[in-house]
């Protein structure tokens, strides 16, 4: 079984390695390509992994094998932006997100109003609520989708946040419409997707298509 790990705002590829290492024990291929989300919007860096995709379609994969995808914050954006529009939609299996803001993020929404910050992490413009109502994401592709929300947080910027949150993301901002599982862990934005738990839970979907 082949996975795609796709990290997130102000992160490298190595922010997945913990995830990567615990699905390669359960028998997965994992791929961890590093991208360019701290000064581009989410939706610039989608073809960057259509290339991956394609590299791993056009380097040979047996007969009807998918290729999976789990994305930690911002990578579940990208995720959904190239389900909305890689042409090799057929050649993909289940999707995770891990703490996703699919909602937008009331931090980012924060963020645009401080002066010149979103100018600069322009990732972090792409997380508004506003950006993210303009974004073309597909909700027909038959592609199974489960998200993975945290409701534990321990650092200040908590109290900016209304409603359950991982320090970071809503717990409502990850749920939306047409999720095939949802699940909340007692889990922090930044431990969520290191954690030997949500590894289980990511596992278990990939395989069944439900978290328990």
């Amino acid at each position: 079984m082949k996975a795609v790990l796709i990290h997130g705002f102000f992160r490298k590829d190595k922010d997945m390695i913990p995830l990567a290492e615990y699905l390669q024990k359960k028998g997965y291929d994992c791929f961890t390509p590093d991208l360019p989300l701290t000064f581009n919007e989410f939706d610039l860096t989608v073809s960057l992994v259509e290339d991956v995709l394609e590299g791993i379609v056009k380097s040979g994969i047996a007969p009807g094998e998918k290729i999976h995808f789990i994305g930690h914050s911002t990578g579940g954006l990208v995720i959904r932006k190239l389900i909305a529009d890689t042409k090799y939609k057929d050649h993909i299996g289940r999707c995770v997100l891990i703490g996703t803001p699919n909602r937008g993020s009331q931090i980012a929404d924060l963020a645009s109003k401080v002066r010149g910050y979103v100018t600069v992490f322009k990732t972090v413009r792409s997380l508004s609520t506003d950006y993210l109502e303009n974004v073309d994401f597909s909700h027909d592709t038959g592609i199974e989708i489960g998200a993975i929300a945290g409701n534990r947080s321990n650092i200040a910027a908590d109290k900016l946040i209304k409603g359950e949150n991982d320090g970071y993301v809503e717990v409502d901002s990850v749920y939306y419409p047409g999720l095939k599982d949802f699940k909340v862990l007692h889990l922090g934005h930044k431990e969520l997707h290191h954690s030997e738990v949500t590894a289980g839970c990511v596992d278990r979907f990939l395989r069944s298509g439900k978290f328990d």
